[in-house]
């Protein structure tokens, strides 16, 4: 099983977002979104019992989890919205999934927060102006700006893979060395050189 919300309005990176504050809730508890859902309803059943019966303590210690993410993902989802706009809650759901849950590794983890976040890190390298010159790859970073693919050209698709994709992950992961990198390959392509092989091999392995 894994999570979906519902939250009426929201873009899907808005979704996305409250889904990722959501599972880190689960994920810092050490505990399944199964295993939370299943808990809270444990203890509601206990308490329409009127807590009789024996104490489901295992479940007790860890039935807020559920409400924890559901608030998280809330919060995370409207972050920019005006408070009169946001719901009280994010409708969190379990929905099936033919893969069993696993915890996410530290590394998957910053994968996923890049590849959600990935149109807003072009749209932030086009605000401050790494992008101004009008050169090919220039172009496509602008075209872009509503992150439809479909439309750029089999080259232009070539220019994003081979320079912007990789100065997106820099800006992402390697802040620090950003605008060396940057200055560097801005100047190498200048000379009209195909972007050399490191930029496919920076985060292999």
């Amino acid at each position: 099983m894994t999570i979906t919300i519902r939250v009426e309005g929201a873009q899907p990176e808005e979704i996305m977002r409250g889904l990722i504050a959501a599972q880190e809730v689960f994920d810092k508890a050490r505990v399944t979104p199964d295993q939370a859902a299943t808990a809270r309803f444990v203890v509601e059943g206990w308490d329409i019992r009127g807590f009789t019966g024996k104490v489901p303590e295992e479940e007790l210690a860890i039935c807020a989890v559920w409400d924890e993410a559901d608030q998280a993902a809330i919060q995370a989802c409207c972050a920019n919205w005006s408070a009169e706009k946001i719901p009280d809650s994010a409708n969190l759901e379990l929905v099936r999934e033919p893969q069993s849950f696993r915890f996410m590794t530290e590394e998957e983890r910053s994968e996923w927060h890049f590849q959600t976040a990935a149109a807003g890190i072009l749209e932030e390298m086009c605000e401050e102006g790494y992008f101004d010159d009008r050169r090919p790859e220039d172009e496509v970073a602008f075209l872009l700006d509503d992150w439809d693919f479909e439309q750029l050209t089999a080259e232009q698709r070539q220019l994003y893979d081979e320079r912007l994709y990789p100065l997106m992950r820099i800006w992402f992961f390697e802040r620090d060395r950003f605008e060396e990198e940057y200055a560097h390959r801005r100047a190498e392509w200048s000379c009209n050189k195909r972007p050399d092989d490191r930029q496919f091999e920076l985060f292999s392995g």
